[in-house]
């Protein structure tokens, strides 16, 4: 895709089983928009590849039940510790992780 489209129109894109990559940081920077409207999209089973470190946005959307998989180095809320949807859906065996630490 080679244009810029507007939050609107994020949900035509963004379709169930895309891999989904994501930048910013785990607390500020982040596509807090974006995020929002991919979760009002309906997409799921989604890749999500955090750059370095997710944090709030892969925490909503696994919490949304938007992600089948993620690939990262860590998923934290940093100094307020781990990211509880991540670690809940982690441990509970619902969300494939690629830890590349």
């Amino acid at each position: 895709m080679a244009k810029l489209i507007g939050l609107s129109e994020v949900g035509r894109y963004v379709q169930s089983g895309m891999t989904l990559g994501i930048g910013g940081g785990p607390l500020l920077a982040a596509p807090m928009a974006l995020v929002r409207e991919v979760i009002r999209s309906g997409a799921r089973d989604l890749r999500l590849v955090a750059s370095s470190t997710g944090g709030v946005p892969f925490d909503l959307l696994i919490g949304a039940g938007c992600a089948a998989s993620v690939e990262f180095a860590q998923i934290v809320f940093n100094e307020y510790g781990p990211a509880p949807n991540f670690r809940r859906h982690a441990e509970a065996g619902r969300l494939r992780c690629l830890d590349h630490t």
